[in-house]
């Protein structure tokens, strides 16, 4: 029945289904199944839950930096050499 308007040929999902059929895929296989994940792949050719998104930005402060490493070394030494003069006396 097609009614005053006609027939809807525009349907916005389903438009949006078409596009991603003509998107490329992720390129991860399951370990359980072999199939390939049906996500739409980044420009590295994996989705954002198999390695596609960054997870964020780099660390600039904190536990891994450059700087608290070396000052982490340098206490870890200093207490190396501690003991062992404790353990001379």
């Amino acid at each position: 029945m097609t009614g005053e308007y006609g027939l809807k040929t525009k349907n916005p999902m389903h438009e949006a289904r078409l596009a991603l059929e003509h998107h490329p895929k992720c390129g991860a296989h399951a370990r359980t199944t072999g199939k390939p994940c049906r996500n739409p792949a980044m420009q590295n050719g994996r989705c954002r839950m198999h390695g596609g998104k960054s997870t964020g930005r780099p660390i600039i402060h904190g536990m891994y930096t450059k700087e608290r490493k070396s000052k982490y070394g340098e206490a870890k030494a200093l207490l190396k050499t501690l003991r062992n003069i404790f353990l001379n006396i």
